[in-house]
C-alpha cells in the first residue's frame, strides 16, 4: 500500500469537502438541502453502495462474517471506557462528559468512513464496514440516546434500526454466504448509483461545516488533546490488541480506519434532539473532520505499509 496514493486520496476528498464548503457559503447549499442531501445519502446512495459492493467482495464464509460481527461488538463495549478515560483525562465539565463518551464512541462510519475505506481499501471492503456499521447501529439508538438524553433507563429503539442501510446490509451478508450472483444490470445499477455516495457525502460534510461560525470553533482548547488522542492514540491502541485476533489485512484495517473516523455527525442530530450540547458536538465535528485528513494517511503509514 504506498502512502502516496493515500495521501493523493485523502486530498482530493479534502478538495471536495472544499467544494461543498464553498457551495454552502454562495448559497448553492443551505441547512433545509444539507438535510435532503443527507437523507439521498444514507437512503439511496450508501445502501446501493453497500450492494454494489458485495458484488466485487470473493465469496466467503459465515465464519468470516460473524467474525467481524463479534469483534465489531467487543470494541463498541470497550469504547464507552475509553470515552471516560478521555473525559477525566482531559477534565470535561460533568455536564459534557456524557456528549464527550459520545463522540468517542459514535464515529463518522456513515458519511466518511464508507468513502475513505474505498479509497484505501476498495469497493470490496465496504461490505466489512456495512457488518460494523450494524453493530454501530445497534449501540448508537441505544445507548447513544442514553448518553444525549440524559435518561435514568436505558431504552432501546428498533424502530430507527429500520432502515435501508441495515436491510441492504442484510441482504448484502446473504449474498455473500449464499454466493449468489447478482444479475448484471443490478450490479451496474447498484455501482453508478453507489458511486454519487463519496462526492455526494464530501459534499455534504463541507456544506455542514460551513453552517458553523469559524470564531467559536478555536477558542476550545480541549478539542485539540482530544483529536490527537480520538484519532492517532486511540486507533493505534486497538489495532496492537486486534493485531492478535485478526489474520485478515483488510478486515483489520477496516476497523481500525473506522474507529480513526472523525465525530460523527449523529451528535448534532441526538443533541439537537435531546436538548444536548450542540455547538460543542459541531465545534468537534468540525476540528476532526478537518484533521482526518492528516491522521488517516499517518495512520495508514504508520500501520499498513
Amino acid at each position: 500500500m504506498h502512502i502516496e496514493v493515500i495521501v493523493n486520496q485523502m486530498i482530493i476528498l479534502f478538495l471536495v469537502i472544499i467544494v461543498g464548503y464553498i457551495a454552502n457559503k454562495v448559497g448553492i447549499l443551505d441547512k433545509e438541502q444539507n438535510q435532503k442531501l443527507s437523507s439521498l445519502v444514507l437512503n439511496i446512495t450508501c445502501p446501493a453502495l453497500i450492494l454494489a459492493s458485495v458484488s466485487e467482495t470473493k465469496s466467503g464464509n459465515f465464519t468470516t462474517v460473524i467474525e467481524i460481527f463479534i469483534i465489531s461488538i467487543v470494541i463498541y463495549i470497550l469504547l464507552p471506557f475509553v470515552g471516560i478515560l478521555l473525559a477525566r483525562l482531559l477534565k470535561v465539565p460533568k455536564e459534557d462528559r456524557n456528549l464527550y463518551q459520545f463522540m468517542t464512541i459514535f464515529s463518522n462510519i456513515g458519511f466518511m468512513g464508507y468513502p475513505v475505506i474505498q479509497s484505501i481499501f476498495g469497493i470490496e471492503a465496504l461490505f466489512f464496514a456495512a457488518i460494523c456499521n450494524m453493530v454501530f447501529n445497534l449501540f448508537c439508538y441505544s445507548y447513544g440516546i442514553y448518553l444525549i438524553s440524559g435518561s435514568e433507563k436505558l431504552s432501546f429503539n428498533f424502530k430507527q434500526l429500520i432502515n435501508p442501510g441495515i436491510i441492504f446490509s442484510i441482504i448484502a451478508v446473504i449474498i455473500y454466504l449464499t454466493k449468489w450472483q447478482m444479475p448484471q444490470i443490478i450490479r451496474q445499477a447498484s455501482s453508478l448509483i453507489g458511486s454519487t455516495t463519496t462526492p455526494l457525502a464530501m459534499m455534504l460534510i463541507g456544506s455542514s461545516l460551513a453552517e458553523i461560525p469559524a470564531k467559536e470553533v478555536i477558542n476550545d482548547i480541549r478539542i485539540y488533546p482530544y483529536t490527537l488522542i480520538k484519532q492517532i492514540l486511540m486507533p493505534i491502541l486497538f489495532w496492537w490488541v486486534l493485531k492478535f485476533f485478526i489474520d485478515d489485512t483488510i478486515v483489520l484495517g477496516v476497523l481500525v480506519i473506522l474507529i480513526a473516523m472523525p465525530v460523527g455527525s449523529i451528535a448534532v442530530m441526538f443533541c439537537n434532539q435531546y436538548e444536548g450540547n450542540t455547538n460543542l458536538a459541531s465545534k468537534s465535528i468540525f476540528i476532526t473532520t478537518l484533521a482526518s485528513v492528516f491522521t488517516i494517511p499517518i495512520l495508514v503509514y504508520l500501520l499498513f505499509t
